[in-house]
This record gives C-alpha cells, sequence and structure tokens, in this order.
C-alpha cells in the first residue's frame, strides 16, 4: 500500500512517468465523478429523520388569572415558561457498493520500481487517487456533492434538497400579547429565520493523461480509454466513501467533523416576565404574565461532515 506514479505514453510514445500535476489533474476528475454520483446523500424528512434531533426554544405566556374581588400579585400569577420543539429533518442514506474487481492483479495503472514495471493494488489506487479526495471532501467547504445550510432556499452554485426547511427559528411574539386580551393564549410564536439543505452542484468533468495498464489477454501495456478509466475512478470513488472504513464520508448534527454552511441558530427573549392586569367588571380581574427581554442565542446547530 503505497503512493504510485502511474506511467502514461508521451509524445514520442516513449513510457514515462506521470508528472504531479497531471495525477492531480486526475484527483480533480474522480472527485468530478462522484460530485455527479455520491454515494452517502441527504434528503428531507418531514419527521424522524435519521441524522439526530435538534431543539428550537421559545417563551410562553404563563396561564391567566382570574380573581372575583382583585388582581392576583405578580408572585400569584403562572410565571412564564420554555416551549421546546424538537426537529428531526434530515435523512442520511449510503448506497451498497461493491469494490472494483482486480481481476488478474492487472485491473489498476502500472508504475515501474527498479525498472520493472507492475501493476498497482487496489490500496496503491485507493493511497494515490481516492483518499486525498477525500480528505478534501470533508473541509467542510464548497465540493460538489456534499450538503450544507442556508438561511435561502437560493445559493449560489447549489441545489436546494426541499423548500421545506429543515429547521426554524421561533420566538414568542411580543407584540401579540396585550393586556387588553388577557387571558391569552399562552404560545404565540413567530418565526425568525428558516433554514434550507442545499446540496452543491457538480463540477465540471476534466481532460487529463490516461494512465496504462497491463492486458489481460498477452500482458501488453496498453492505454485506458477515457469511459474505462472513468468507471474506475468513480467506483473506487463511490464504494470508499460509502464503505471503507476509515475514508467512509459521514453526516451529522452537533456531531464531530468540518461544519458545513451556516448555523442553525436557536433565539430566545431572555426576560424573567411582563406581569400585566386587565379589568373586566367587579367581579373579573384578571392577571397574566407575558414574555420579554432581548432576543439572545440559546443554541446553534451545525450540519458537520467527516470520515470515519
Amino acid at each position: 500500500m503505497a503512493i504510485r506514479t502511474p506511467l502514461k505514453l508521451n509524445a514520442s510514445n516513449n513510457l514515462v512517468e506521470m508528472s504531479a500535476a497531471e495525477i492531480t489533474v486526475i484527483k480533480n476528475q474522480a472527485r468530478h465523478l462522484w460530485s455527479a454520483s455520491p454515494s452517502v446523500n441527504l434528503s428531507y424528512a418531514s419527521s424522524g429523520g435519521n441524522l439526530g434531533s435538534y431543539t428550537d426554544t421559545r417563551k410562553q405566556a404563563g396561564a391567566s388569572n382570574t380573581d372575583a374581588t382583585n388582581f392576583d400579585t405578580a408572585a400569584e400569577t403562572a410565571n412564564i415558561s420554555t416551549v421546546t420543539v424538537t426537529h428531526a429533518r434530515i435523512s442520511q442514506a449510503m448506497d451498497n457498493t461493491t469494490a472494483t474487481a482486480d481481476t488478474s492483479n492487472i485491473a489498476f495503472p502500472v508504475y515501474q520500481t527498479s525498472g520493472n514495471v507492475k501493476s498497482m493494488t487496489v490500496a496503491d489506487m485507493y493511497d494515490t487517487f481516492i483518499y486525498p479526495v477525500i480528505n478534501d471532501l470533508v473541509n467542510g467547504s464548497d465540493h460538489g456533492g456534499t450538503y450544507r445550510i442556508a438561511n435561502s432556499t437560493s445559493l449560489a452554485a447549489h441545489t436546494v434538497v426541499s423548500n421545506s426547511p429543515i429547521f426554524w427559528d421561533t420566538r414568542a411574539n411580543v407584540g401579540a400579547y396585550t393586556a387588553g386580551g388577557i387571558g391569552e393564549t399562552q404560545d404565540q410564536p413567530t418565526t425568525i429565520t428558516n433554514y434550507y439543505l442545499h446540496k452543491a452542484n457538480a463540477t465540471s468533468t476534466v481532460s487529463y493523461q490516461l494512465p496504462m495498464f497491463i492486458t489481460a489477454a498477452n500482458k501488453d501495456l496498453q492505454q485506458y480509454t477515457a469511459t474505462n478509466f472513468n468507471a474506475i475512478l468513480l467506483n473506487c470513488m463511490r464504494h470508499v466513501t460509502s464503505e471503507v472504513a476509515g475514508y467512509r464520508i459521514r453526516y451529522s448534527i452537533n456531531g464531530s467533523g468540518a461544519i458545513c454552511g451556516t448555523g442553525m441558530t436557536d433565539t430566545i427573549l431572555n426576560g424573567a416576565g411582563n406581569y400585566q392586569t386587565r379589568y373586566v367588571n367587579t367581579n373579573d380581574y384578571r392577571a397574566q404574565e407575558f414574555p420579554n427581554g432581548v432576543a439572545v442565542t440559546a443554541n446553534t446547530h451545525y450540519l458537520r461532515i467527516r470520515k470515519e
């Protein structure tokens, strides 16, 4: 298992080693192929998403009091309380894949060592072309085929997974509570921000130097066709990211790994309660505490990507 330098034909039809730049271009093609057909995908779930749960909190009014002789004091009136709403609106799915068959141990590009020409093993293939790409894919930057969160349905170079939000930050609607409305409905929220799941668009295909391989029939050296080598690159990328321990790509909410996009902020009012009264008649004195204060951040939830 090692990083190899594949052999190619140069303009004079001589067998020479690829340059580091040429190997990098092949990695970029592997990145492109996976971006158009990733084996690890996220989807919107109306409920019960398997990526885990995350919460939104807000304040609500206390229950109203009615007294026939006088107003109940603030101490006698029910306090404001916290409403917690749990969301689980993202599901993760991994495709079942099979490693590229190394038929006769000559399926992969050749390299030279001490003057001998040998075929790369599947482990060499991963080390040379696949693992470096996966290391980039999990750094949290925009990479085709990966996912991120945004607070809009529109995000450049991305496609929204669903127009339904996967999280929305709510707070008590202070303006909806009035003394003249006591007893007010306790929970009167307003939505502050919606958050959506997006998938980065596929990157563009690249033109690259095709490596050489050993033919099964007569052990000659031959250049891959782009179709054949693209198929090998794609299958290796899909299989490793789905199933090879140490380089499987996985997402989480509030787990380990790099942050993907915008944090989903849960804000809440920080007041201790706004005590109000309402005189209806000589037999109906009402009191209620309403949410108040300024908005503060209670929590921030993050979509994260990692390899495992």
